[in-house]
């Protein structure tokens, strides 16, 4: 089921990744959150794999977004990887990052309200093994993007990583969404901060669906506060409250 609006609602200097199994999963998460930044104003930058581009340009049309007009006025980009990633036909962490820094400045100054980015990054398991390249880029937008007015979403196949690359993406992102089950009803956000994690789940096939968190201390292993709230606003609210304080009391 495609939604007119995101699930989970994204702000400012969030650098968040996706796992998803299927591209039915990621199209679920994507469109929303490109559909989501064009009504804000936001230039949105899509590096895809090029039959997955022409497939959300399609899902966006079908939301009602003008994407031909969107693409003409510079609000929406979709990109090819190699485009990208390979430019000079090689990966160089560095000059991605100077790219995405100088297109955050274009965008501000052309008067949009912020830069959105949204890319694949399952290539760095075919051929060449560039895993530890695509750490070190991710773990330099980690640092970048808070406190400028840039959001990003980065796509991961699970099926084409291996299980400990997994892990050093996640403590790369702030923020992580994936299914909480493969085929289940729900969606939920993964959010860490310091000693503290949280999930955030909401049932994806209601539109306005109640928000469940958990939040968790890691060492040592304990659950400090859970509940249920109408928005993900609100459920992001108590999240971030308990992680604060350090000793969040059950809700």
């Amino acid at each position: 089921m495609l939604r007119h609006s995101s699930l989970f609602q994204f702000k400012h200097g969030d650098h968040t990744c996706i796992f998803y199994r299927d591209e039915e999963h990621l199209r679920e998460m994507l469109v929303p959150y490109i559909a989501d930044g064009l009504r804000k104003g936001e230039r949105c930058f899509c590096a895809q794999r090029a039959h997955f581009g022409k497939q959300l340009l399609y899902d966006l049309n079908f939301l009602g977004v003008d994407t031909d007009k969107a693409v003409k006025r510079g609000e929406l980009e979709i990109h090819t990887e190699d485009e990208t990633y390979f430019p000079n036909k090689r990966f160089e962490p560095s000059a991605l990052m100077d790219m995405l820094l100088r297109s955050l400045d274009d965008a501000l100054m052309k008067g949009f309200s912020g830069f959105r980015t949204a890319g694949e990054l399952s290539w760095a398991t075919r051929g060449e093994n560039r895993c530890d390249q695509l750490l070190n880029y991710e773990r330099m937008v980690d640092k970048a993007f808070p406190g400028r007015a840039a959001t990003g979403l980065c796509q991961y196949d699970v099926n084409a990583f291996a299980p400990e690359i997994l892990e050093s993406v996640t403590e790369a992102h702030r923020l992580n969404l994936s299914e909480t089950k493969p085929n289940c009803f729900h969606t939920g956000m993964y959010v860490r901060q310091s000693n503290y994690c949280a999930e955030i789940v909401a049932d994806k096939f209601v539109l306005d669906p109640n928000y469940y968190y958990v939040v968790q201390k890691n060492r040592p292993r304990e659950i400090v506060g859970w509940g249920v709230a109408p928005t993900f606003e609100k459920a992001s609210e108590k999240v971030e409250a308990m992680m604060l304080e350090g000793n969040g009391s059950i809700q």
